[in-house]
């Protein structure tokens, strides 16, 4: 199947051309008569194309390409399937490690409570102590400025003795 080369546009705007240029290099007879017929020949030629063959090559490609889609529709297959695996395994590990710090989370917190509780309680007892080391001192002198101090140890030592009794 042979087709024809339209050369009409092509030609004109090649004849324009050639115009300006002889006007302004004033070219010799021979020259513009070979152009003249190379014009020719080139509105004459026709250019045949063969597709047999290509539709040849066409379908040679296209089996090659197949299998190669195959190929590569298996291996996207494969790694996708390593992708979910993968993905599942990740959420995974996500919820163990936020577990861990949200359990990690709680333990800090009561740790930092009963510190915090323990804190307290000492400064407290350290308070009552203070408090009670003063009584006791006053309570002492008191007692050697009266000369009680010996009639003291004495109930002291009957009190203790007699535990549940008043």
């Amino acid at each position: 199947m042979a087709q024809k080369v339209k050369t009409q546009d092509l030609m004109e705007v090649f004849n324009e051309k050639l115009d300006e240029v002889n006007l302004k290099f004033d070219l010799n007879k021979e020259i513009i008569s070979t152009l003249d017929k190379k014009l020719e020949e080139i509105k004459n030629s026709s250019l045949k194309i063969e597709f047999e063959p290509l539709e040849k090559v066409i379908l040679e490609n296209s089996k090659s390409f197949e299998k190669h889609r195959d190929e590569l529709a298996r291996i996207s297959k494969e790694h996708n399937e390593k992708i979910k695996t993968s993905a599942k395994k990740e959420v995974k590990y996500q919820l163990y490690f936020y577990g861990a710090l949200t359990i990690l989370f709680c333990l800090c917190t009561a740790f930092l409570s009963f510190g915090i509780n323990q804190y307290q309680e000492k400064k407290y007892a350290e308070k009552e102590l203070k408090f009670y080391s003063k009584e006791a001192l006053q309570r002492e002198a008191y007692l050697k400025e009266k000369k009680l101090t010996e009639k003291y140890k004495n109930w002291l030592e009957q009190k203790q003795k007699k535990p549940h009794q008043n």
